[in-house]
């Protein structure tokens, strides 16, 4: 059977804007005690605890057979300051995914980005700690820090992290969808601190999971020659620290590609020579020309080929 190169990017509906109204998230106050050790006097009653926390779901399938990968984008509007993070991820494809030594969770820009409790920046890449475990059927994600850290709170949606799966059969052995849905989700907030209570008010849980389609797939075969020339969403998208581009062309041509910042200054140029037509595949490794690590954010890769110029957008997360 001929070998094949598969390059997928596929987003559903959950990539579109999380609609979360700073409404005010309740439950059921199950604590016995106040954190002081007093009775607690509102047990077992449904309290307001803070403003609305939602989380939805992106997805990206995408990478060469031999390293074949699924990529769970989790983001959360968080109406108020989130000071933690705990969740369990489920998926119904079975053996096809697999997290134990080959997977990764990587924190996102609002886990990046946090403050202290007087709204100033914290400059340290280790003050939200994210930790994962996988636990029998799932993965458990965890994120928190002692030193009381916390989101903005600023009612803007962003990645909280995603959580990359192996797939060890390869694309061609996903099955034609797979489903994801979170259980078990606490997100404590800070108006009613120090309880830090619970203000997560909507969720893809089992009742209302999400499902990818995976049987939309772009092959092209190693040895076939190219009909366009095309510029291929980088992989793994979001990305730390390395990430893959992709490339066809269908004649032969001078070649540029460079990767740009946010306010259009030029970071590196990954390659600039005469190349043969077919497929081409570059690697960068996050640095600037100097060799320097860049910083969390978008950044832009553009491709030059003959007359054909395209751009692309793509993040890295530290």
């Amino acid at each position: 059977m001929k070998r094949v190169a598969i390059l997928i990017l596929l987003f559903v509906g959950f990539v579109m804007a999380l609609d979360c109204p700073a409404d005010s998230a309740n439950h059921i106050d199950n604590r016995a005690l106040l954190p002081d050790g007093t009775p607690n006097p509102n047990l077992g009653q449904v309290i307001p605890t803070g403003l609305c926390a939602c989380l939805g779901f992106g997805a990206v399938l995408s990478g060469m057979p031999e390293d074949s990968s699924v990529t769970l984008i989790v983001k959360i509007v968080d109406n108020e300051p989130i000071r933690g993070v705990q969740v369990s991820v489920f998926h119904d494809a079975g053996s096809a995914l697999e997290y134990g030594d080959f997977g990764s969770v990587y924190k996102g820009i609002k886990l990046e980005n946090v403050y202290n409790e007087e709204g100033e920046p914290i400059d340290s890449p280790d003050a939200m700690q994210l930790l994962s475990n996988e636990v029998g059927d799932h993965v458990k994600v965890i994120a928190y820090d002692t030193s009381r850290a916390q989101t903005a709170g600023d009612s803007e949606e962003g990645v909280l992290f995603t959580i990359t799966y192996k797939a060890p059969y390869g694309h061609e052995g996903l099955p034609a969808t797979i489903t994801f849905y979170l259980d078990e989700v606490k997100l404590p907030g800070t108006s009613r601190a120090p309880d830090l209570l619970n203000v997560v008010c909507d969720y893809p849980d089992v009742d209302h999971a999400v499902t990818f389609n995976t049987s939309e797939m772009v092959a092209i075969g190693d040895d076939a020659i190219p009909t366009v020339f095309s510029l291929a969403q980088n992989y793994p998208n979001p990305f730390n620290p390395t990430t893959r581009i992709s490339f066809d062309l269908p004649e032969q041509s001078m070649v540029k590609m460079v990767v740009y910042n946010l306010l259009g200054q030029q970071v590196n140029v990954l390659t600039s020579d005469f190349m043969n037509a077919g497929r081409h595949i570059l690697d960068w490794n996050g640095l600037d020309a100097a060799g320097k690590e860049v910083a969390s954010g978008i950044y832009f890769y553009e491709l030059r080929a003959g007359n054909y110029v395209v751009r692309k957008k793509m993040l890295i997360l530290r």
